[in-house]
């Protein structure tokens, strides 16, 4: 069975939309300007639909998070670095632990991000 697609509740549809295209290259996929949804796609069949919250006193439980994951520790740090330089506010440090390298940004209308690569499995040593 494969994820078809996740659905975030977000106060500002548009404008999360924006960053994402801006940021993580999705595609939108329908009105760009809809205040109350919003669909994008990875362009790898992941689809994520954006809609606007009907209270924005809700909020996710703490440690909820997205993240993205990359085959390259220089392309955390790259992200990081282009993240800051295009003037996002609370962009982490790079953190490292057993999981891998990462760090952790908040998303227009403050869903926590993440863009990690984990550390590779050990090769198990073949038996001649």
């Amino acid at each position: 069975m494969q994820l078809n697609h996740a659905d975030l509740q977000v106060s500002n549809v548009p404008e999360t939309a924006a960053f994402l295209e801006r940021h993580f290259d999705f595609e939108i996929q329908t009105n760009r300007n809809s205040a109350a949804v919003i669909v994008l796609s990875d362009r790898r069949g992941f689809v994520l639909v954006l809609q606007r919250k009907k209270d924005d006193a809700e909020t996710y439980p703490a440690g909820f998070h997205i993240g993205f994951r990359v085959d390259d520790v220089a392309i955390v740090l790259e992200k990081r670095t282009h993240l800051l330089e295009s003037g996002v506010e609370h962009v982490g440090d790079i953190l490292e632990n057993n999981r891998g390298v990462m760090f952790y940004f908040h998303l227009p209308g403050d869903i926590l991000c993440e863009v990690s690569c984990p550390k590779p499995l050990p090769v198990a040593p073949s038996r001649a």
